[in-house]
């Protein structure tokens, strides 16, 4: 709809546009501007021109006094002989000057005549373009009607999309029930037993909130997802409504001195994951831990289970990527933890131990140790970081 909306704002911007080309037009056509008179070529007296171009040097001589007239006749004649030497190739030169202009008039004539064409020419396709933006015009709220997406059917969508990311009940499918969920964030606990204060980011149900609780640990989570939250505070656990990057922000430095996040990086652009990581260092008190879990791209298992079940998941990380990540962002002490190597049952079967002294046999029996760590290695893996001591750097 928001598209839609905009494309209709976008025609009527270029109609307006379009309506004043062609009033500016008209209006240049009624004052006259887009219009060659060649009537008013006639105003440099290209008509008187074209009359006298010739210039005469030997008029005729005559005076019409009866008594002295031969006298005065006779005195033109002698003046005319003494100076005719040097007026006549003046004469000549005007005359040739003279008849230059009037070619440059009849060139004039004919550009002006084309371009006259050209110009009215120009007024009709401008006429009949007129009548194609009224016509564009009056249709243009019917198809903007029809392009709009009904209301329902758009409730309907966004509906469809809250369930979808409603990620409590997805969670309790596809990653496991909270009693499966506990016992695997619990091996991370180690990493916190010095720490008074934890948050975990991207808490869900609130599993490992449970965890520290259980230890004598003071922690909490935050988390956007309201179903979750709503999960995590029924089971009694201090799980906050709200996005962890702003937490984050709002922490003031020192405030916490553990931060834990499990399953959240593989749902984060780059730009978001390495914002993240900074925050997280910048509030840490000094020598605080952080440890961020997420599935383990070098077992391609998890591409065949779990990992594309989860339509929010955007990319899998490589623990050397993300171990790169926190030492960049300032972490020291950085190590790669892999947990939950795929069970034995899910994997290829061994060669049986009478076959492994067979000639051939123990090559087989290595290529398929090798598709083991490759297909079926850990599942998930975290990456630990603490922030340096104060003085340290």
């Amino acid at each position: 709809m928001k598209d839609t909306m905009l494309r209709n704002s976008d025609v009527a911007t270029m109609m307006r546009k379009v309506r004043g080309t062609l009033s500016r037009a008209r209006r240049e056509r009624d004052d006259g501007v887009l219009f060659i008179e060649l009537e008013s070529l006639d105003r440099f007296g290209l008509d008187a021109l074209r009359r006298d171009a010739r210039l005469v040097v030997d008029l005729p001589s005559g005076s019409g006094r009866p008594v002295i007239g031969p006298v005065i006749v006779f005195s033109k004649r002698v003046f005319r002989r003494l100076v005719r030497w040097y007026v006549k190739p003046i004469a000549l030169q005007q005359s040739g000057v003279n008849e230059r202009l009037l070619d440059v008039d009849a060139r004039v004539a004919g550009v002006a005549a084309r371009a006259e064409a050209g110009v009215t020419d120009l007024l009709i396709r401008l006429e009949e373009l007129e009548h194609e933006v009224d016509r564009l015009s009056s249709e243009a709220p019917r198809r903007a009607q029809q392009s709009r997406p009904d209301s329902d059917e758009s409730s309907a969508l966004d509906l469809s999309v809250q369930r979808l990311l409603a990620y409590s009940g997805f969670e309790d499918r596809h990653r496991g029930s909270q009693e499966v969920v506990r016992p695997l964030l619990a091996t991370y606990l180690k990493y916190f037993e010095d720490s008074k204060a934890v948050v975990d980011l991207g808490s869900g149900r609130g599993e490992f909130v449970s965890v520290l609780e259980e230890a004598g640990i003071h922690g909490y989570g935050v988390d956007s997802d309201e179903s979750q939250v709503a999960t995590a505070r029924a089971a009694g656990r201090d799980v906050r409504l709200e996005d962890a990057v702003e937490h984050l922000h709002g922490l003031g430095v020192g405030e916490v001195d553990g931060v834990f996040s499990s399953q959240v990086a593989e749902h984060l652009t780059t730009n978001e994951l390495m914002t993240t990581i900074d925050l997280v260092r910048r509030k840490l008190a000094p020598g605080g831990v952080f440890v961020m879990e997420t599935p383990n791209p070098e077992a391609l298992f998890i591409f065949s289970t779990f990992f594309y079940v989860d339509l929010t998941h955007i990319k899998p990380i490589h623990p050397e990527a993300l171990r790169w990540a926190f030492e960049a962002c300032g972490f020291d002490d950085v190590q790669i933890v892999r947990t939950q190597k795929v069970p034995d049952s899910a994997r290829l079967q061994a060669i049986p131990a009478e076959l492994r002294g067979e000639p051939g046999w123990d090559v087989v029996g290595h290529n398929l140790d090798m598709l083991n760590d490759l297909i079926y290695g850990y599942q998930h893996y975290a990456v630990v970081g603490r922030k340096p001591e104060a003085g340290s750097r």
